[in-house]
């Protein structure tokens, strides 16, 4: 597996795009194609700028790259432990048909914390810019997701949803066992 392809693999377990598409229960007619787009593109400025600013943040914090790599392997644990246990369950409330509240949730979504703790993290180890690419295949692919209704076929996508959990918690075990041995 290449280096590209494993970071997509991370990401795809940070974000959890199934459980976001299996959460997203929209009233009425399905959620705009517009406002699916919309919220993965603002999903992606977040990671991005998150990625993008990874040194600056752990400067900010005061935080040297191996320590805040333990700490986002604690996110990522806490977030997959999550997710296998409720799979993809809805988010509170559902959205309209309005474009506003389904931009928003489709955002809310997406923007988690192991998401924003992933892109600091491997954007201050592996580059900025390969970590936005990264999360940028991933919000597309989360995209097609929520468009799709992945909501209509909830045991599968609840099953899909929590393995995806598991293979975050194990990317949260070699975290943290990376970011010790580097301590």
């Amino acid at each position: 597996m290449t280096a590209f392809l494993q970071l997509v693999v991370f990401m795809f377990a940070a974000v959890n795009p199934v459980a976001a598409a299996a959460g997203i229960r929209p009233r009425g007619s399905a959620i705009s194609p517009t406002a699916v787009a919309a919220g993965a593109l603002a999903a992606l400025l977040f990671a991005g700028g998150a990625a993008l600013l990874s040194n600056p943040i752990l400067d900010g914090l005061g935080v040297e790259p191996e320590t805040f790599r333990v700490g986002a392997g604690v996110v990522f644990l806490v977030g997959g432990a999550s997710e296998v246990w409720r799979g993809g369950a809805p988010l509170a409330g559902a959205p309209g048909s309005e474009h506003r509240s389904a931009f928003l949730f489709v955002l809310l979504a997406l923007v988690t914390p192991a998401a924003l703790a992933g892109a600091v993290t491997y954007g201050a180890d592996r580059g900025e810019f390969e970590t936005i690419a990264a999360a940028a295949t991933v919000f597309a692919i989360a995209a097609v997701a929520i468009g799709a209704r992945l909501g209509r076929f909830e045991a599968a996508a609840g099953a899909v949803a929590r393995i995806t959990g598991g293979l975050l918690v194990v990317v949260a075990a070699g975290l943290i066992v990376s970011g010790v041995r580097a301590i």
